[in-house]
């Protein structure tokens, strides 16, 4: 049990959905959680737009929008005027942290596999970012020898612990028939890595704010959503994916187990919250959009770009490919003279128009943007249909002003899709511009979890929708921090005990810092590594 006075510990699960954790908790896989949850408050929390990991839980720590702190995508343009894609950084993030903000009211902040965490700030406390490669795990953590302490944990393995970024692929292209049992105790082996540092450094090296991802969720629900979801679990299977089924369990039989644990060292005292970054369901098509684009006179591939099954490279691709794992690949095949509007990444679903002047010479007259946008929007919503019932499929089309208001609108895409099936979009080319999937696969949904328990907590509450940025003013009244008077989102004053919350009323505070660097190593030698370590990641996710 920890030492300090008042403690607040965040567990995230990325892309959990109560379509499936109510089933699991109900048919007796996560037997804990299910108690957990009724000593306390649960709710659905509302994503962002998209609901992307990135963006969102940059939200959730910052508790404002993309629009307001700069992030939108793993990948995302370097400035309003630049046409290259970088890997996310730190050095994205515009608004202040969680962590940054407990550090100035004197109280330690711990953060363990958050992305965009990396080159990490100098924080009072301790971080191992997310998605990251193996090789420069250590580098992208603080403090320095946090690693030679982590060494002395049984068992402990940064290669496990690591994203292997190959292996990543089969989220968003599934898996072969021999490769599912491998990708399950790929994550089952990751989660217990994850789990070992939490638990090591909430017993050696204690926190106010203990925050925490376990990711394999996100990447299970992608490639085995027919074995968990109960609409389409329950229904007889083969005895291979019978076995697949089982093996999925698992991975949630131990991950409630680690729960338990976390909970217990936690200690009665502390006020524990459980968020994702979005939710998941069902995806049984592919939209490629830029085939579309093209066919409606929008985008120009190059003449030598190939159709089918066939990469914009020559080289052989899944059919099903959507292209996220190799962005940089499609883009070099347009032809910017004749392309007025483009989707860059299948991960935004959004859509780029060129506007001459802004990323090169090339594009629409700027004078000509909103005429433009709103002759687009009209042909997607009209003219995007399912090429054998005529239904639209597209269900919801935002602007960026709708989406992404704030200060950094201009790096934004400027129209963001919602498909009929809330799938991603596929960037490549091909024959046709829409098709069924081979097998039904997982995608998000802006329908996340949100639970809390601790002696602040209600009991047996469910309450209404709440936004993901309510989450980080929530976490900090719960330690006696004044909400910053800049922070966008709101605290969830109905979760709290009314006694509670008459002792301790929210307060306002003074608005948030801008975000400090880390400031160790001089910014030639930082940039350079950084480089380094974006195209390492960049290479073996096959984007370039």
């Amino acid at each position: 049990m920890s030492c300090l006075d008042r403690q607040t510990v965040l567990i995230g699960l990325d892309g959990a959905s109560f379509t499936i954790l109510d089933h699991l908790m109900e048919e007796g896989t996560m037997p804990f959680l299910k108690k957990l949850i009724s000593l306390g408050c649960r709710g659905e929390l509302t994503s962002v737009i998209p609901p992307l990991t990135p963006p969102a839980w940059i939200s959730l720590i910052t508790g404002v929008r993309p629009g307001t702190h700069g992030v939108f995508n793993f990948l995302q343009f370097e400035s309003p005027k630049s046409r290259y894609i970088k890997w996310l950084s730190f050095r994205d993030i515009q608004r202040e942290t969680i962590w940054s903000i407990v550090n100035r009211h004197g109280m330690r902040a711990g953060s363990l596999n958050f992305i965009g965490m990396n080159p990490p700030p100098a924080i009072r406390g301790y971080i191992i970012p997310g998605f990251v490669s193996w090789r420069w795990l250590r580098k992208n953590s603080y403090p320095e020898d946090l690693f030679d302490r982590l060494r002395g944990i049984d068992g402990f393995d940064v290669k496990e612990m690591a994203l292997n970024f190959r292996e990543e692929e089969k989220a968003v292209k599934g898996c072969q028939r021999e490769e599912y049992e491998d990708w399950i105790w790929l994550h089952i082996r990751r989660e217990r890595q994850w789990f070992d540092v939490v638990r090591y450094l909430m017993k050696h090296d204690p926190c106010h704010l203990t925050a925490m991802i376990f990711d394999g969720l996100d990447r299970i629900q992608h490639v085995c959503w027919r074995f968990l979801d109960p609409a389409y679990a329950l229904k007889a299977h083969a005895a291979w994916e019978e076995k697949v089924r089982r093996l999925c369990l698992q991975y949630f039989r131990n991950l409630d187990e680690f729960l338990e644990q976390i909970v217990d060292l936690a200690g009665p005292q502390a006020n524990i919250f459980i968020a994702s970054d979005h939710g998941f369901g069902p995806t049984r098509e592919i939209l490629y959009l830029n085939q579309w684009l093209c066919q409606q006179g929008y985008l120009k591939w190059k003449d030598n770009t190939a159709m089918g099954t066939k990469s914009v490279a020559g080289q052989s691709e899944d059919i099903e490919s959507l292209g996220v794992e190799s962005p940089y690949r499609s883009l070099l095949h347009l032809d910017w003279k004749k392309t007025k509007a483009y989707a860059a990444t299948a991960s935004s679903n959004g859509i780029i128009i060129q506007v001459a002047g802004k990323r090169g010479e090339e594009g629409i007259p700027a004078n000509e943007y909103f005429s433009f946008r709103e002759e687009l929007i009209d042909k997607l919503r009209n003219s995007c249909l399912d090429p054998q019932s005529g239904e639209p499929l597209i269900k919801e089309i935002w602007t960026r002003e709708e989406a992404f208001a704030g200060n950094f609108i201009d790096c934004a895409p400027d129209l963001t899709l919602s498909l009929r099936d809330s799938g991603f979009i596929s960037i490549y080319p091909s024959e046709v511009y829409c098709r069924p999937r081979s097998q039904i696969m997982g995608t998000h949904r802006p329908e996340g979890v949100f639970a809390a328990v601790g002696p602040a907590i209600r009991k047996g509450e469910v309450i209404p929708p709440t936004s993901i940025i309510n989450v980080a003013p929530t976490l900090l009244h719960t330690l006696g921090i004044p909400i910053p008077s800049d922070m966008e989102g709101q605290v969830i004053t109905q979760i709290f005990d009314p006694a509670f919350l008459r002792a301790h009323p929210v307060e306002t505070g003074a608005p948030t810092v801008p975000p400090e660097r880390n400031q160790d190593a001089s910014p030639q030698r930082e940039d350079a590594e950084g480089q380094e370590q974006i195209m390492l990641r960049l290479k073996s996710l096959g984007y370039v």
